[in-house]
């Protein structure tokens, strides 16, 4: 298996334009990083991902984690300031039990600094200005780490931008036939440009160092969990991957239209939007389209569980990234807000199906 994991790792990194990509198991980017130990208990984590707050906390000490405010560089650099970096005092407080990290101990530096936010994410569906973080972080001596999972290759090219590591969860490139939930890892080049122009990116070598450390390098023997199949199906996504991804984009583009027109539509969130305040931070950042994801927010005293029971097209149970669209709470059951991932399915037969469902709670027939 060593040969053929390396040879999909090396495939995987090309689609990135990455210097060499890794695949581990893991419920998520956050549970990924944490297993990994790639930031240790005395390193500062700057997160922006404020649908998925729980989650980092889960992970991460109070003492390494600080969220910043929104996706701007000054939020990061304002963040990355905000208090005494635990280091200085000697004192880290604990994580929660059950945490598993494998940092360094002898010879761990205490001066690393890591800034991590979604390519297209958190609430509403934002967008940063990749390049804009990418030049702050080298300012501020910060290793940028973008989670792809929404957009995937075929929508955003991270490390293309000036980002250092791109992580992603695989549902959706194995087309949703994961047996186990993966994430892969991808590392920029220690080097940009050619001749004169020529010029080495430290932070992006120490990166591919830490994740070499712990799952092998280029010219070492990789470390792989992953089961065969489950690569087999890495595999054959890879070969789909852009005009599946093609299609859920234009899908995801009808359903924002058509919630976006609905009197009884509090908000939408779709970069593709003219109205959304990141459409045009995603023109220069997106490629081929603007994501398959969707927010949008129910009508007042609808809540989210309700909705999506009554919403035949809600596929709750189906797998993540498969070829169904599927519907999901973005703040739980009893909240307001549902995020759509569009699938191979017709667009127009969800745009049915939502519009049944909200025809239910707003205009209900008379008994």
């Amino acid at each position: 298996m060593g040969n053929d994991v390396f040879e999909l790792a090396q495939a995987y990194a090309q689609v990135h334009h990455a210097r060499f990509s890794w695949f581990t198991t893991a419920d998520d980017v956050a549970c990924a990083l944490a297993k990994l130990g790639l930031i240790g208990p005395s390193d500062r984590l700057v997160v922006r991902a404020n649908d998925a707050t729980e989650t980092y906390l889960r992970h991460f000490g109070a003492g390494v984690l600080t969220f910043a405010v929104d996706e701007t560089a000054d939020a990061f650099v304002a963040a990355s300031h905000a208090s005494a970096h635990p280091a200085a005092s000697g004192r880290m407080e604990p994580r929660e039990e059950g945490h598993a990290s494998y940092a360094d101990g002898a010879g761990m530096r205490f001066d690393r600094l890591f800034w991590l936010v979604n390519s297209i994410g958190c609430r509403g569906l934002h967008v940063p200005d990749i390049r804009a973080l990418a030049e702050a972080a080298y300012a501020e001596g910060a290793i940028l780490i973008i989670d792809n999972t929404i957009a995937s290759a075929r929508c955003c090219q991270p490390l293309t931008l000036g980002a250092h590591i791109v992580c992603e969860a695989l549902d959706r490139v194995a087309a949703g036939l994961l047996g186990t939930k993966v994430v892969a890892f991808s590392v920029a080049h220690d080097a940009t440009g050619h001749g004169r122009r020529r010029r080495s990116v430290p932070l992006a070598h120490e990166a591919y160092c830490m994740l070499a450390q712990r799952l092998g390098g280029q010219h070492t023997g990789t470390v792989c969990n992953v089961a065969g199949d489950d690569l087999a199906a890495i595999r054959r996504g890879l070969d789909t991957l852009d005009s599946r991804l093609q299609r859920q984009s234009d899908h995801a583009r009808v359903i924002a239209e058509y919630l976006a027109a609905h009197p009884d539509v509090p908000s939408v969130g779709y970069p593709g939007l003219a109205s959304h305040p990141d459409h045009d931070v995603a023109a220069r950042t997106l490629q081929h389209g603007f994501g398959p994801a969707v927010d949008f927010e129910l009508p007042w005293g609808v809540t989210a569980g309700a909705f999506l029971d009554a919403c035949d097209c809600s596929h709750r149970a189906c797998p993540a990234g498969g070829p169904l669209t599927r519907l999901s709470p973005l703040c739980g059951d009893d909240g307001t807000y549902i995020r759509l991932i569009a699938g191979l399915d017709d667009p127009l037969d969800i745009v049915d199906s939502l519009d049944q469902a909200m025809r239910l709670f707003c205009d209900p027939p008379h008994a």
